[in-house]
């Protein structure tokens, strides 16, 4: 499954670092910069300006799935409000994803982060009844779906709080998520693309950090945000209005190098909602998401 082997390879990647580096850890409350002489002067290294992070993570997902398309307000099998498919009728038991991130730190407590995640939510399953989707019926038998997420987030860190052994950092910015989940059947497919009426939505978090040691860390953070029903500003069959929802927990145990290395391993809570009205279509999709997480990041 192609799934399991991006899954297997970002863990190998991950697995790499764990090999010993050189030089002592750095604990929390030590500055950045490390002094230097030169010709009998104390001088300052540059300070680690860039970070980079990527990880896994493994799943087990439950939700909601329900596409429907009335087409002419008609009442017919065509125009039916959409079979409610929960995501373990459609085989989908496992989630995994790999995610990535870049940030620039222009002042100590400021900083600018660039993230990208995608989900692999995929499932095979047999149906004994039909199945409408997205305006289509799907006689009995084999169904594959393909509920991947893609989810591009921009966001301003800010340090809110720092001592010795804890620090508190705040974040706000944009999430724009890609959604066109895709049912096969009989041969054919039939796909919803969710993403035409996506709007960018506001994200706020807080991540806490407290050393444990010359090595350790403890690191818990939560992020979310959402839209209201908005008008969409697209038109399909008439305005469609859009409702989404987004929340992230973590609770992780971090292994930090000095030189800026660090390893993460924890707890991974996400929670995502949207939904999409007009006169022709309503589809619903929730996902609930409990997992493993594992990432590795480097700054400099």
């Amino acid at each position: 499954m192609k799934s399991a082997r991006v899954w297997t390879l970002s863990m190998s990647l991950v697995a790499s670092v764990l090999m010993p580096l050189p030089g002592h850890a750095q604990t929390l409350g030590e500055p950045v910069a490390l002094s230097l002489r030169d010709a009998g002067a104390e001088v300052l290294d540059p300070p680690e300006r860039w970070e980079f992070t990527i990880g896994g993570r493994v799943g087990a997902p439950v939700g909601r799935l329900q596409v429907g398309e009335f087409h002419g307000g008609q009442g017919t099998v065509g125009g039916a409000p959409g079979t409610r498919l929960s995501l373990h009728t459609l085989g989908i038991n496992v989630s995994e994803a790999i995610e990535a991130s870049v940030a620039f730190h222009f002042t100590a407590d400021d900083a600018v982060r660039f993230s990208g995640l995608y989900y692999f939510l995929r499932g095979d399953s047999t149906s004994a009844q039909s199945v409408v989707y997205n305006g289509e019926e799907f006689k009995p038998g084999a169904l594959h779906t393909n509920a991947d997420i893609a989810r591009l987030d921009l966001a301003y860190e800010r340090g809110l709080w720092r001592s010795t052994l804890d620090q508190l950092v705040g974040s706000i910015g944009l999430a724009f998520v890609y959604f066109n989940p895709t049912l096969t059947g009989h041969g054919h497919s039939n796909s919803e693309d969710f993403y035409l009426q996506e709007l960018p939505v506001p994200i706020a978090g807080l991540r806490w950090s407290h050393g444990l040691g010359d090595h350790w860390l403890l690191r818990l953070g939560a992020s979310g945000g959402g839209l209201p029903r908005v008008n969409s500003g697209r038109k399909e069959g008439g305005t469609v209005y859009l409702q989404q929802a987004h929340a992230d927990a973590d609770a992780g145990l971090v292994y930090r190098w000095r030189g800026g290395a660090e390893l993460e391993i924890g707890y991974r809570f996400t929670y995502f909602f949207q939904y999409e009205k007009s006169q022709e279509d309503i589809n619903d999709f929730q996902l609930i998401d409990n997992g493993l997480r594992v990432r590795f990041s480097v700054r400099f």
